[in-house]
């Protein structure tokens, strides 16, 4: 069998597609009157902009798209802030401009949203359209993964395992993949895997290892042959385990969501 590796893992950008559905608005706060109003005419310019942007109920159109997006973030809605960044990056209805991109990624950012605080890391464990910052990565990174967001949590997993802004902690990285493998994140449980196949961090463990490839390969194809190939040092026996426990996981990380 040769050399499984964890060490070239992943820095992965968190975008919104879109084609998927909009990202929502943070709960309503109380306002006065005057900026209430102000922040519904913002929500129902997003709204519109999400249609535009997926075709729902009118011709798709992204350039539309965009100019909503850009009303409703000009008034400093979130979501707004955090879809017009994601079409400058993708250059949908606007020029691809990376620096517009960073910088409403960066007011989504700054008002607490976790996916733009994870995108903003990526930009700068990347090197993309900034100075390449590895501890400010880890700082965007780190807010990102304190919500809970599953790519926020995996990056910051994959700085601490490869020494990058952090000090190298392979059990602290092997923990952060748990908990965004255990959020249904497939690259993390394909990394999770790997640390469990290679005793990074934590006791090698083929079972685990097996598991949570099982799990990772429904959405990543490329899991099902290092699956396979960690399937050539067990028995059927312990294979058959090892399947038992990826479909016991499947139903916990289902009910969570």
């Amino acid at each position: 069998m040769m050399p499984l590796s964890a060490t070239a893992l992943l820095i992965l950008p968190a975008l919104l597609a879109a084609s998927v559905p909009a990202k929502r608005s943070l709960p309503p706060t109380p306002l006065a009157a005057e900026e209430h109003e102000r922040m519904h005419e913002a929500e129902r310019e997003f709204q519109q902009g999400v249609r535009y942007a997926n075709g729902t109920g009118v011709a798709q159109d992204y350039s539309k798209a965009a100019a909503c997006y850009r009303k409703a973030a000009a008034k400093g809605h979130i979501a707004a802030q955090h879809n017009l960044a994601h079409l400058y990056e993708n250059g949908n209805g606007v020029p691809e401009d990376v620096q517009q991109a960073i910088a409403w990624y960066g007011r989504a950012a700054k008002q607490g949203d976790a996916e733009s605080q994870n995108n903003l890391g990526v930009f700068y464990a990347s090197g993309v359209g900034v100075a390449r910052d590895d501890a400010e990565a880890v700082r965007w990174y780190t807010l990102a993964a304190a919500q809970n967001d599953p790519r926020g949590i995996a990056n910051l997993a994959s700085m601490y395992l490869a020494g990058r802004g952090v000090p190298t902690d392979e059990p602290r990285a092997f923990h952060l993949f748990t908990r965004a493998a255990e959020r249904g994140f497939a690259v993390a449980q394909n990394n999770l895997a790997l640390m469990y196949a290679n005793g990074q961090g934590v006791t090698k463990d083929y079972l685990a290892a097996y598991a949570w490839l099982q799990i990772a390969s429904e959405t990543i194809p490329a899991a099902a042959s290092l699956r396979d190939r960690i399937g050539q040092l067990m028995t059927q026996d312990q294979i058959a385990t090892a399947r038992n426990i990826a479909a016991a996981k499947l139903l916990q990380i289902s009910a969570k969501k």
